[in-house]
């Protein structure tokens, strides 16, 4: 306890004797630690949730959420309750899980609807679900599309009439959800009305309505609508004719002369009347027999003399042939084809050549040259091979040769290129500011994190360190008789020195 309150006090003079600048770096460290670590542990904890099922009811979500308590899954309930969202990890195990118990029950229904037998149903009752099942199956139909995520179809159909006067036509609307950046062309968007039309008995597609989700009307009734899209139609096919033999005319040229030396543009005039022909041809000259009718007739005359018992006979054959012959008829049929081209007109212009020639002041320079008349020939008969010329057509060509003017081009050019030049270098000397930047403020914290923690741990308490355990007790020295070894030096320094010992005698009777 009292170590504790001695840490509290030196803490409190540690904090009491740092500067402004010290405190609010420390607590900015301290800050910068927490909000790091939250963000770490928010990373690494966070679960992305993904739509298992939406616009479902009530009773639907109920069971779905029991199945997935019973599976050990967690959820989250979105879209005011109609949207049931799980992990992303788990999306798929639970779907089929789900499926393999008929869950979801609601939803986009179809014909699957009738599978439960209902008893007592009343006849109104079966329409209604025979509606349902005819929207849900043409809305799963509709949502095949790639373009389309989500569709939803309402049919209208009246009730029968006795009186024809009375009946009213079937009508529909489709609401779908595009996908992002998705769009649905005018061929696609007749699909799906003729689709629906087809489902639908007595469902005509003028009387079908397709809007998307952002409320834009998607079709036009009416039979004026059936005009303009055949003439939309007819010029998208006729534009793409166009294209088509400008692209080819134009790869050649490009891999011949250069790419930017040549123009060409095509006008392609098509056929779009669908003619039906049949024509009976008669051949006089070549007869076939049809029929042979043979016929033969045999005539007598006879008589008889009774008196002298005497006869005589004379018999004649008469024979008839009836022939008939049919004349050889070819009877042929002739459609025309839709679309043919019955002219064409091209129109080609052609970049001359460029030499270097010496200018003004001696230095040389590009000298413009214009194409020779063979060469401009050959350009031609290529440009004809290419689009598939026809004299019969009465189609035309022209090639002309021009100087193009490129000057502005070439000056766009180079003030693009010192746009992306200055670009470029203004990119890097802000990264190279910022790396800049970040080094000194790396450098600078450090220096006062080093500095707070150095005046921290200079008042902080030392911990109390045990006291060294006492050196082991010496025996004490045994002292050695030193007497006896002077006395036997002393012998031993008489016998041999006893003039140094006489001298040393007489010098201590004389002091």
């Amino acid at each position: 306890m009292d170590i504790l309150r001695h840490a509290f006090n030196h803490f409190s003079a540690i904090v009491r004797s740092m500067t402004g600048s010290q405190m609010i770096l420390i607590v900015s460290f301290v800050a910068a630690l927490v909000v790091a670590s939250l963000f770490l542990f928010g990373v690494f904890q966070s679960i992305t949730y993904v739509t298992l099922y939406k616009d479902l009811d009530s009773a639907s979500v109920s069971e779905v959420l029991e199945k997935l308590d019973e599976m050990n899954v967690s959820y989250k309930i979105a879209d005011g309750g109609t949207t049931v969202e799980v992990p992303s990890s788990s999306v798929y195990k639970a779907r089929i899980k789900l499926a393999a118990q008929g869950l979801p029950k609601s939803g986009t229904v179809g014909y699957s609807l009738f599978d439960r037998t209902n008893l007592g149903m009343t006849e109104f009752l079966q329409k209604v679900n025979f509606r349902r099942a005819l929207e849900g199956e043409l809305a799963k139909s509709v949502m095949e599309l790639s373009e389309v995520e989500a569709a939803r179809v309402h049919v209208v159909i009246p009730e029968d009439h006795l009186f024809e006067e009375d009946k009213e036509p079937a009508t529909a609307s489709v609401l779908v959800k595009l996908s992002t950046g998705g769009s649905l062309t005018k061929r696609q968007i007749r699909g799906i009305s003729h689709l629906i039309a087809s489902s639908v008995e007595g469902l005509s597609p003028d009387n079908i309505s397709i809007v998307d989700y952002d409320g834009n009307l998607l079709t036009q009734a009416g039979g004026g609508d059936e005009i303009a899209l055949l003439s939309s139609s007819q010029l998208e096919l006729r534009q793409s004719v166009e294209k088509y033999l400008e692209r080819k005319a134009q790869s050649l040229l490009d891999n011949s002369l250069g790419a930017g030396k040549s123009i060409i543009r095509v006008t392609a005039k098509l056929n779009f009347d669908q003619v039906e022909k049949t024509s009976e041809t008669y051949d006089p000259d070549n007869l076939a027999v049809r029929s042979e009718e043979r016929t033969t007739e045999t005539n007598s005359d006879a008589s008889s003399n009774g008196l002298d018992s005497s006869s005589s006979q004379n018999a004649s054959n008469v024979e008839t042939t009836v022939t008939n012959y049919e004349v050889n008829k070819t009877i042929q049929r002739v459609v025309n084809s839709v679309g043919g081209i019955e002219k064409l007109t091209v129109a080609v212009l052609v970049d001359g050549s460029y030499e270097m020639a010496p200018g003004k002041d001696g230095e040389e320079v590009l000298q413009y040259k214009p194409r020779s008349t063979e060469e401009l020939g050959r350009i031609s008969a290529i440009v004809k091979n290419a689009v598939g010329f026809d004299d019969t057509r009465d189609d035309k060509i022209e090639v002309m040769n021009m100087q193009f003017e490129d000057k502005s081009l070439v000056e766009d050019q180079k003030r693009l290129d010192e746009i992306a030049t200055r670009t470029f270098y203004v990119d890097v000397g802000k990264k190279v500011l910022m790396v800049i930047g970040g080094i000194l403020l790396f450098l600078y914290g450090k220096k006062k994190v080093k500095k707070t923690l150095k005046a921290f741990f200079k008042y902080m308490p030392s911990l109390p360190t045990p006291a060294p355990p006492p050196p082991p007790e010496e025996a004490a020295p045994v002292l050695q008789p030193q007497k006896a070894r002077l006395v036997d030096q002393m012998k031993k320094t008489a016998e041999e020195k006893p003039d140094e010992i006489a001298r040393v005698i007489r010098t201590i009777m004389t002091e």
